[in-house]
């Protein structure tokens, strides 16, 4: 096995950590200060405490070095004298060349001193993120973080871009960031911007390699969150759509103008109702003789989704019937749930939300939560949501039960069993 490398994070450091990859080819070693390590983390506080081995072993070749060179030892003592700890595994980082100046900036940041450099890209700081979590290290990181403002500069740099042209790594980097340091309009954003735009992971011939990184598999519960939250929304608008083509099968007259010509206006607008649907997409007309295979769900853009729904036009049978069809009974329905799915929005209901999330998950979350039976339009616009307090600097909340009582409401909608649309009709 060949000699280890030595990078020197202190140079008085009094312990050397040496870490290696995990197919135990390549290690390298960093010179550090044992107690930055230990207040840094409980992980290093255990492993370097007395009841740990590896511990004892220190604090004794600590003592060796002390009788040997006096109270001065650490500048005494040669790196190879000084005692050496050994760890494996990282973290899930995403694949890099050599763990060595990951993992020195991870150091150097527990010393508080500056990165390699001075300005890094999300990716680095995603994966520091991970390796901090790997050493139970996310407070001391994340103070540094803000100390040294890394992402209000990421923010600064991506403002004259907008988010939905950002890879959707990117957008994971950031939510994944976002969770593990604690920077809650990250976390609202990203998770909202997943949610409506779909992800890769969530096809069903997505690969679930080991190797990939964290954020391509969101930890603390969020990932599968937002696969309910997507799917919860899809079927909230596949409703509408079944809701306009129960009506007019149903046999009950929809056309209100009283004209001899109301029963022929309901089966023109049926028929115009589907040929528009299965233009668009999303319906298709199965026999119930033979069963087939169901098709997939929805797999595109939720905004582009009920933009598409919106182009419906506004047929009509002749000139006494200009108000009788789907798109005046359809647009303040799209509008209602448009309110509360748009990226440019500040409605938190559909993007999780950090501290709900956090503190009050068991009533917060969608996928825990017991499904209502059945959801009016009424129950949401009878209701006045609670405004959400400001935000402080830091990105927080100072109080979040109204926070919450807001996005049980909107949850209830989105999660209901069955939704009866037809009160307070636009028509």
């Amino acid at each position: 096995m060949r000699e280890t490398d030595l990078t020197v994070i202190a140079p008085a450091g009094d312990l050397l950590v040496e870490v290696r990859c995990d197919d135990g080819n390549d290690g390298f070693s960093y010179r550090v200060d044992a107690e930055l390590l230990r207040q840094s983390s409980p992980y290093f506080r255990a492993l370097l405490g007395s009841g740990f081995s590896e511990g004892a072993r220190v604090i004794a070749e600590h003592g060796k070095l002390n009788k040997k060179y006096g109270d001065d030892f650490i500048t005494e003592a040669t790196a190879d004298e000084l005692p050496r700890v050994c760890i494996s595994n990282i973290g899930k980082i995403s694949k890099v060349n050599t763990i060595k100046n990951i993992t020195a900036d991870f150091l150097r940041a527990v010393h508080g001193l500056d990165l390699a450099v001075p300005s890094p890209p999300i990716q680095n700081i995603a994966n520091l993120a991970i390796v901090a979590d790997r050493f139970d290290a996310l407070p001391s990181f994340s103070k540094f973080v803000r100390r040294k403002k890394y992402l209000q500069t990421l923010d600064a740099k991506t403002k004259p871009k907008p988010s939905s042209n950002m890879s959707e790594e990117r957008v994971r980097q950031r939510l994944l960031i976002g969770i593990l340091l604690d920077h809650p309009p990250w976390v609202t954003k990203y998770s909202k911007q997943l949610i409506m735009n779909d992800s890769v992971q969530w096809k069903p011939q997505a690969k679930d390699e080991e190797s990939s990184a964290l954020w391509w598999d969101i930890p603390r519960g969020v990932e599968d969150e937002m696969i309910y939250r997507r799917e919860c929304v899809l079927e909230t608008i596949s409703s509408l759509q079944s809701h306009f083509l129960k009506l007019y099968t149903s046999g009950e007259r929809q056309c209100k103008l009283g004209y001899d010509t109301s029963v022929q206006c309901d089966s023109f607008q049926l028929g115009e109702m589907v040929r528009f649907f299965i233009r668009l997409g999303t319906l298709r007309l199965q026999g119930t003789i033979y069963d087939v295979e169901q098709p997939p769900h929805y797999s595109g853009d939720i905004d582009r989704l009920l933009e598409s729904l919106r182009q419906c036009p506004s047929y009509q049978l002749d000139k006494n019937h200009s108000h009788c069809g789907l798109r005046a009974r359809l647009i303040p329905l799209l509008d209602l749930i448009q309110n509360q799915l748009g990226l440019d929005s500040r409605n938190v209901d559909v993007g999780l939300c950090a501290e709900c999330w956090s503190n009050h998950r068991a009533q917060y979350a969608w996928s825990e939560a017991k499904r209502p039976l059945l959801w009016t339009r009424t129950r949401l616009l009878s209701r006045t949501i609670p405004s959400i307090a400001p935000r402080e600097k830091t990105g927080r909340r100072p109080s979040q039960s109204s926070c919450l009582a807001g996005h049980v409401v909107v949850r209830d909608m989105f999660t209901a069993v069955e939704r009866d649309w037809t009160a307070k009709d636009a028509y």
